[in-house]
């Protein structure tokens, strides 16, 4: 049995202790009834909520603690660590089979919207133009195993008129939540990292890569407006501008001269060859329905992540 209570209304983050979704809890916990799903619980966030602690890979164990009638849900849940052993059997667990889980726990519900954050690596392409309609040629484990998620979405919205709504995003950057951060290997934080803890900047590419980066803030205001679309449809979401490696850690080495007086050295990679081309994430179409600006955060970003590894020094 669900519970509905009236006041405001109660949206559920998945992984809303993680990376990405710690950014999109704090952002609604003042405008929703929050509820995040996490299978660890040992971090906790600066806003309010209820925690509902469950493995997205069991389903009784998800019917048994979702008992609330939720209007809407945030599925950000997901295992993307790569480099792990067994990866590929953990990813299908949690990132296929854990959303048809959590989408059948919530199909006979009164849930309006449900949002699927996926990734734009399911094209497959490093470079040229990706819009929602080019081909899909997912070339990893992480990129298939989340296209898998996209076909259950649609599968129960042909069967069970479930409503959701796909997002296909890029790199998305934002200063952790906490040290013991398990995304310590993402671009920005590495490059932080690096530049804090050994006082140089070290690429392992040849700094020519480019790559979309969108701000965690401007993710959460557009999943704000994300939840209100009424369309059954997939999305980029993405700033649409692409950023280089060496640009980036150039940014790391101009903030870091700032803060500590002192400029450090920027080594990259000399033993890649590869020869990298432009890409562009057209955003385009979310641009059409919702009127928004991107923010290019960098800096602030940066002082944000050298504050928090300052903090946790000793």
């Amino acid at each position: 049995m669900r519970f509905h209570m009236i006041g405001k209304p109660k949206l559920l983050i998945t992984g809303g202790l993680g990376n990405l979704g710690s950014w999109l809890s704090e952002y609604f916990s003042n405008k929703y009834d929050l509820y995040i799903l996490s299978k660890n619980v040992k971090n906790k966030l600066n806003c309010k909520y209820t925690i509902l602690q469950a493995d997205i890979t069991n389903i009784d164990d998800l019917k048994l603690k979702l008992n609330v009638e939720f209007d809407y849900c945030i599925h950000t849940a997901s295992y993307n660590e790569f480099f792990y052993e067994n990866y590929a059997e953990k990813a299908l667990a949690v990132n296929s089979l854990g959303t048809r889980n959590l989408i059948e726990v919530l199909k006979d519900s009164n849930i309006k919207n449900f949002i699927y954050l996926s990734t734009f690596h399911v094209y497959g392409n490093s470079a040229g133009v990706l819009t929602e309609d080019s081909e899909l040629k997912p070339r990893s484990d992480y990129a298939s195993t989340h296209l898998f998620a996209e076909y259950y979405l649609k599968q129960f919205y042909y069967t069970h008129n479930f409503q959701s709504i796909i997002f296909r995003l890029t790199n998305s950057y934002g200063s952790p939540k906490y040290i013991n951060s398990s995304k310590w290997y993402l671009v920005l934080n590495d490059l932080v990292k690096s530049a804090f803890e050994n006082q140089v900047i070290l690429l392992k590419s040849n700094g020519k890569s480019v790559r979309d980066f969108i701000w965690m803030g401007d993710v959460c205001k557009l999943l704000g407006h994300g939840l209100m679309l009424e369309s059954h449809d997939v999305y980029n979401l993405s700033s649409g501008k692409t950023y280089g490696m060496m640009e980036l850690a150039e940014k790391v080495q101009s903030v870091y001269k700032s803060r500590y007086g002192k400029k450090i050295d920027i080594i990259a990679n000399n033993n890649d060859q590869t020869k990298y081309l432009e890409l562009k994430v057209d955003n385009d179409k979310i641009k059409k329905i919702i009127n928004f600006e991107f923010v290019d955060n960098f800096k602030k970003e940066i002082n944000s992540i050298f504050d928090l590894l300052e903090k946790n020094r000793y």
